[in-house]
């Protein structure tokens, strides 16, 4: 699903191929067995890519727009409240250190909210504007999102962990697509509509 060349380049490669082996002298050398073996490998999966791919990435668009839409609870302060003023007394009587402090995980919270915030709205803004459903296009917006979540700390990890299971979801699903051989016998012709033969 994220793979470099799109299929229309993969065929290319697989057709030049396929012309070049007709010039070949036989019987081949190793190196051009391998090159048909290659190409075989490369048709096989895509086909079974092309066949199956568009519902995987389909599925994995609507469950990391989901994810990402779904309203998740406030970001906590960067650091505890260290300066707490302790019991009995009031906050006149403690150092302003500690409201400065307070302030200072606020700001920085707020900022790696902000940026957690845009990293998850560009990768929503990429799914909702490609409806040829591309996934390899959602990798760098992907990326992005991953970073800003480490960079937001413990606010950030719970996501970067959903985000990674829906990745890891669709990896399996690749796998398990590319495992399966794909049908090469055309379809049966539909029955005639009155059942009879001529």
């Amino acid at each position: 699903m994220f793979n470099a060349m799109t299929p229309a380049q993969l065929t290319a490669v697989l057709s030049g191929t396929l012309r070049e082996s007709a010039d070949w002298a036989r019987p081949l050398d190793g190196f051009q067995r391998g090159q048909l073996k290659s190409a075989g490998s490369i048709g096989r999966h895509l086909a079974a890519e092309l066949a199956g791919g568009p519902a995987v990435a389909a599925r994995f668009r609507a469950d990391l727009h989901a994810l990402l839409c779904e309203p998740r609870p406030a970001p906590a302060t960067t650091r505890p409240a260290a300066d707490t003023p302790p019991a009995g007394t009031s906050p006149a009587d403690t150092s302003p250190a500690g409201a400065v402090s307070a302030a200072v995980d606020t700001v920085v919270a707020t900022a790696a909210d902000t940026v957690l915030g845009a990293a998850a709205e560009a990768v929503v803004a990429a799914i909702d504007g490609d409806p040829s459903g591309d996934v390899a296009a959602l990798g760098a917006p992907i990326g992005d999102l991953l970073a800003a979540c480490r960079a937001a700390g413990p606010d950030g990890a719970a996501l970067a962990a959903d985000v990674r299971s829906l990745l890891r979801d669709l990896v399996d699903a690749e796998i398990d697509l590319l495992s399966r051989p794909t049908e090469t016998r055309p379809a049966a012709p539909p029955a005639s509509p009155t059942g009879g033969t001529r």
